[in-house]
């Protein structure tokens, strides 16, 4: 039976969550490792018995126009990158590319474009570079409204950037159009077989349609969708790293923490998963 390591984010609530319901993967962030140092961030999570489950530096956008802004994010990146294999974790997330320098927030026209790879491959080869010295993963975060908006725009990055210390978290709901609101089969399964083998992290969040006169589609509790979560983890387990982590993101509530982990738990059961 396949065993994969589980993570939570849950806002201010993620270490009494993850301590409460028995996860034993919490993130932490690139800047407060870069600013603080190894002991001071990982302090909190040491006295509760957690462990890293990723390092989010999502600030950092390597197409975003606000050049200062940017260089900041970098230089958090780099002082990042060789303290990560001191946590315990070597999985750094990263936006996955936007003009626009709100990075998840909004989109640009640009974003959708062939040079936007281009322009986001020629940022990310030292990145991958320095990365790769040190052992560590930078692993994109993929979202409609970024340059790496479909499974295989991220295909296209990793041949650009041309290094194994590229890889992608993950995330089917990050693909859902109106289409998958209704029915994510096809999707689900496309996503999970284009990207074998370059993705590190899964992401397990649940997105639900919201009534409105066009489309508003918005994040919600697990039971809040149509996802079927058993088959992703049947699709997803083969190809996971042993060092990676399934983590369940976007709670708003330990009830919904609670809830959430239940359905989880429940679909890794059906899938013949372990999750510890």
């Amino acid at each position: 039976m396949v065993q994969l390591n589980l993570g939570i984010e849950a806002g201010a609530h993620t270490l009494d969550v993850a301590v409460a319901q028995g996860v034993r993967g919490v993130p932490i962030s690139a800047e407060r490792l870069a600013t603080d140092g190894l002991d001071a961030t990982l302090a909190p999570l040491r006295a509760r018995g957690l462990a890293v489950c990723q390092i989010g530096a999502f600030g950092y956008n390597p197409l975003s126009v606000d050049r200062a802004a940017q260089a900041h994010q970098r230089e958090i990146l780099e002082k990042a990158i060789p303290l990560a294999p001191q946590t315990g974790c070597r999985y750094i997330v990263i936006c996955g590319g936007n003009y626009d320098p709100s990075g998840f927030g909004r989109a640009d026209a640009r974003n959708f474009a062939e040079a936007a790879l281009d322009a986001a491959a020629r940022e990310l080869a030292p990145i991958a570079r320095l990365a790769a010295k040190h052992g560590v993963i930078i692993t994109v975060e993929p979202y409609l409204k970024t340059a790496v908006g479909t499974p295989e725009r991220f295909l296209a990055l990793h041949e650009k950037v041309g290094s194994e210390a590229l890889r992608c978290n993950l995330d089917v709901t990050s693909f859902y159009t109106w289409e998958e609101m209704w029915d994510s089969r096809k999707s689900i399964a496309h996503t999970c077989e284009t990207l074998a083998g370059h993705y590190g992290l899964v992401h397990v969040k649940e997105l639900a349609l919201a009534d409105g006169f066009h489309i508003h589609i918005g994040l919600g509790p697990l039971s809040g969708g149509a996802t079927d979560w058993a088959d992703v983890l049947t699709r997803v387990a083969p190809h996971m790293p042993a060092d990676s982590w399934l983590i369940l993101e976007h709670v708003a509530t330990p009830e919904e923490a609670a809830e959430s982990l239940a359905l989880l738990r429940a679909a890794a059961e059906r899938a013949g998963v372990v999750l510890r």
